[in-house]
């Protein structure tokens, strides 16, 4: 199943056949990170993740990562594809594990948030990076994320990888938040907690876990709804269809800065990109 992630050689008890890098196991789950120095800091926002995993639990509910928006989401993947999947950055497993597919994968910088999910549904896990996938190309049927694109360390190189394990005719489902000013995000908590529904209690919960416990996250870059296409389609995936609360506002979403890029590797996308496979 899985590859050396910077050759692509096949493994062998966890040793890349070619490079002959041996990568560790921790706790069963294969740490399949990157040997390239551009990607060191990946060990260090790890460490960061493992340390939101062992304080917190059901992370990120408050970001709209609710029951409902589950459903709503596994439910939309399903209609997509129900064969081999891949997500990336999985969290906890609280969406992997609605998911009905053939095969579920899923990586994560955090070897705690794995070991998490692994305990709410059946996959294959390996700490990975999205900038350097390992597994074979033309693995999967569908790839999806949900908040994660504006986390990846070079997003360039992250969407070419997702394009390379796609088969030909797959999707790419990416959730994203796009950057507000200042201005619309307290208008978006105003509206969330205050008008026209006003929920006290949530809203102080809201505020002691701001205070109190706060998450805090390294961001690597916002994304407009046109940067984010452009990423994408820059690495061969053509956008067929983006999904808001504009488009859809019977779509379980938080709020308007939320949207879903759907894209797909076509015969045209091949073509565009030079060809084949490697």
């Amino acid at each position: 199943m899985f590859v050396c992630p910077d050759c692509k050689a096949p493994l062998e008890a966890f040793r890349c056949t070619e490079c002959q890098v041996l990568f560790s196991i921790t706790d069963g789950i294969p740490v399949l990170l990157s040997r390239d120095a551009k990607f060191q800091a990946a060990g260090q926002i790890g460490d960061r993740y493992d340390s939101i995993y062992t304080e917190h639990s059901d992370v990120w509910n408050d970001q709209g990562r609710t029951p409902q928006f589950i459903k709503y989401f596994a439910s939309l993947l399903e209609s997509l594809s129900t064969g081999k999947v891949l997500e990336i950055g999985c969290g906890e497993g609280y969406l992997l594990s609605a998911v009905t597919a053939s095969e579920k994968v899923a990586i994560d910088i955090s070897a705690e948030a794995l070991r998490k999910a692994r305990s709410r549904t059946n996959a294959q896990f390996g700490v990975a990076l999205a900038e350097r996938l390992p597994f074979p190309d033309c693995t999967f049927d569908l790839v999806f994320s949900v908040g994660v694109m504006e986390h990846f360390l070079d997003d360039r190189e992250a969407t070419r990888e997702i394009w390379r394990v796609l088969r030909s005719g797959g999707t790419c489902a990416t959730l994203l938040h796009v950057d507000l000013t200042s201005r619309k995000r307290l208008a978006l908590k105003f509206s969330e907690y205050v008008w026209p529904n006003f929920r006290p209690f949530a809203l102080a919960r809201w505020i002691i876990g701001k205070l109190a416990n706060p998450i805090i996250q390294p961001i690597q870059r916002r994304y407009s709804i046109e940067s984010a296409r452009a990423c994408l389609e820059e690495a061969g995936l053509r956008v067929y269809k983006v999904i808001s609360k504009e488009s859809d506002s019977q779509a379980s979403l938080s709020g308007p800065h939320v949207n879903i890029c759907l894209s797909q590797k076509t015969a045209t996308s091949l073509e565009n990109t030079g060809g084949g496979v490697r």
